[in-house]
């Protein structure tokens, strides 16, 4: 069984046994929403810069992704994202 079968099922044996602690614990299994601790350092790249960095890969196969970064002035991250049409 999956988390969210396993949920359902307890809380029909909540309602079954009246048993309110059922109820609650299975609201527990629910996933926390994703939330940014922390502001973005490198901002994402325009369509522009992203075109940019892809003519950079194919025509300097010789560059790996930190040196195209450190010559975009991005992360590595950005650099990938970029490279691999992550993101769009």
């Amino acid at each position: 069984m999956r988390i969210p079968e396993i949920r359902d099922r307890m809380h029909e044996l909540a309602d079954e046994h009246g048993i309110p602690e059922l109820h609650q614990l299975a609201d527990e299994t629910r996933r926390r929403s994703p939330l940014r601790r922390v502001r973005a350092r490198w901002p994402r790249l325009t369509e522009h810069q992203k075109v940019a960095v892809r003519e950079a890969f194919v025509s300097n196969p010789h560059l790996g992704v930190r040196e195209l970064a450190d010559r975009f002035h991005t992360s590595i991250g950005r650099i990938s994202e970029a490279i691999r049409g992550k993101r769009e």
